[in-house]
C-alpha cells in the first residue's frame, strides 16, 4: 500500500513512535520484549530477534524441551499478532497478563500432541512443571565403546557407504580398501544420480567388488553400518539391477559381510558424501588416501557411540 502511494498510518498504533514493521511487532516492541524475556527466563534463553533464533535456541536441549519450546514460541508469535490486530481494528488495549495466560492455556492444550523423550534432569522437570505439562518418558544416554579392526592376513577390507541428499535424490557412493597392515590400497567415490540410500549402499558394494576383481583381490571382507544392505546380500534379495553384476563378482571371490557402527566407518561415509552431487556413472579412484580425507580409522583406538 505504501508503494502504491496510499495514505496510511505507518506508525505502530500502540507506541505511536516506531514504524509498523514485522520485526518491530514480533521482536522489538517494549511489551513484546517483556514476553520473550519472561519465556527466556523459564528456558534460560536470550530474547530471539528472528525466526532463526527460535529454531536454533534449543539445539543442545533434550527432545522434549525442543518440542515444548517450538510449540510455545509459535503460540507466542500467533498471540502477538492477534493482539496487534485487536489493537488496530478493535481499539483494544494491550494486556500483557492476558497474553501470558493465553500462551499458558494453548501450551497446555497442545500437550496431547507432544511425545518427545525428556532427559532425567532438573532443567527438564522445571520446564514441564512450569507449563503444567505431563511428564515424558525418559531416554537414558548410553555411551558404547567400539573399535576398528583390520582384516586377516591376505584379506582386503572394503569399508563402503552410500549417501543420498534426500530419499530419493542425488546420491553417491564411496569405499576404501585396506589390507591387514592398514595400508590403503584404494579409495573411490562416485555419483549415482537419483537413488535411495539403500540403493546407494548396494551400488557401493558392486563398484568395490568389481574393482577388487579387476585388480586381483579375491579375498574380501565388506564392512558397513547398513544392516539392510548386509541382509540383502546374505539373503540374495537384491534389486534387479544389481543381481547380474553381483553374480559375476561373488563367483570369483571369497567374501563376507560384517556390520559395524558408523563411528568406525566415517571414512567411507565421507567419501560417499563428497561426490553425492556428481553425475551418474562418474567415479574417481585413488590409490592412496585422498587429499580431502582428513582422517581414517585407527586400529585398536577407542571410538565412542552415543545412543
Amino acid at each position: 500500500m505504501k508503494r502504491k502511494k496510499f495514505h496510511i498510518a505507518s506508525r505502530w498504533p500502540l507506541c505511536k513512535q516506531s514504524e509498523e514493521t514485522l520485526e518491530h511487532i514480533l521482536w522489538y516492541y517494549d511489551y513484546i520484549e517483556i514476553i520473550w524475556k519472561w519465556l527466556g527466563g523459564v528456558f534460560q534463553f536470550i530474547n530471539p530477534t528472528a525466526f532463526e533464533d527460535i529454531l536454533s535456541a534449543a539445539k543442545s536441549k533434550s527432545p522434549a524441551v525442543k518440542e515444548i519450546w517450538r510449540n510455545i514460541a509459535f503460540i507466542t508469535l500467533k498471540e502477538i499478532w492477534f493482539s496487534r490486530n485487536r489493537a488496530v481494528y478493535e481499539d483494544e488495549e494491550y494486556n500483557l497478563e492476558m497474553i501470558k495466560k493465553r500462551i499458558l492455556k494453548f501450551t497446555a492444550d497442545s500437550d496431547i500432541r507432544m511425545f518427545a523423550y525428556m532427559w532425567n534432569s532438573s532443567y527438564d522437570l522445571q520446564i514441564i512443571n512450569f507449563f503444567n505439562l505431563r511428564c515424558r518418558k525418559v531416554r537414558y544416554l548410553q555411551v558404547q565403546e567400539c573399535f576398528f579392526h583390520l582384516p586377516m592376513r591376505n584379506q582386503l577390507l572394503m569399508c563402503y557407504g552410500g549417501a543420498a541428499r534426500g530419499n530419493p535424490v542425488d546420491s553417491g557412493f564411496g569405499f576404501i580398501g585396506r589390507d591387514w597392515t592398514s595400508d590403503v590400497k584404494v579409495a573411490a567415490t562416485g555419483g549415482l544420480g537419483i537413488a535411495t540410500n539403500f540403493l546407494a549402499e548396494i551400488m557401493a558394494v558392486l563398484f568395490a567388488g568389481e574393482w577388487a576383481v579387476a585388480n586381483n583381490f579375491l579375498d574380501l571382507c565388506f564392512r558397513t553400518d547398513s544392516s539392510a544392505a548386509i541382509s540383502a546380500f546374505r539373503n540374495g534379495k537384491l534389486p534387479w539391477i544389481a543381481i547380474t553384476r553381483w553374480k559375476k563378482i561373488y563367483s570369483r571371490i571369497n567374501w563376507e559381510f560384517i556390520h559395524n557402527f558408523r563411528e568406525v566407518n566415517f571414512s567411507a561415509d565421507s567419501l560417499a558424501k563428497k561426490r553425492a552431487g556428481m553425475n551418474k556413472g562418474e567415479c574417481v579412484v585413488f590409490t592412496r588416501i585422498p587429499p580431502f580425507l582428513k582422517k581414517i580409522e585407527i586400529p585398536f583406538l577407542r571410538y565412542y557411540r552415543f545412543c
